[in-house]
């Protein structure tokens, strides 16, 4: 008996099994429905998952704060850079060279904040100024 009702159910699985693999997507013309990966050569997952290393928006804080020093390494009259990365914010510590006037250590940190703005866009940047 429980071979029987063991062989009856297994059979009602398959049914139902195969009655679900038969079900496709149509257009209102009754033709088949394709679909296109992206051509990323990922087969459309580097969208897909952000944190995909293959994904051109992956970055890590170490990578973007090597990429604002040497942003701030390109100004005349700084000496020394630190960051502080907390998610979207960005503050940034500036040590200008000695010598400079007040007005260039102004002019240097407006400078740096428009260097930063432009190439780190995803971050809100507050520039300020060490003194020594």
């Amino acid at each position: 008996m429980f071979k029987a009702l063991l062989k009856w159910t297994g059979s009602v699985v398959l049914i139902f099994g195969l009655a679900a693999c038969g079900t496709h997507k149509t257009t209102d013309n009754g033709t088949y429905k394709t679909q296109n990966y992206k051509q990323d050569g990922m087969l459309g997952i580097t969208s897909v998952n952000p944190n995909n290393p293959m994904n051109p928006t992956y970055h890590h804080y170490d990578d973007d704060a090597l990429l604002m020093k040497a942003v701030l390494d390109q100004l005349p009259g700084v000496e020394k850079s630190k960051f502080a990365i907390h998610g979207p914010n960005v503050n940034v510590k500036v040590t200008p060279k000695a010598g400079l006037t007040p007005a260039q250590v102004e002019d240097l940190r407006s400078q740096a904040q428009m260097a930063l703005d432009t190439n780190m866009p995803r971050y809100k940047i507050n520039v300020t100024m060490v003194g020594r």
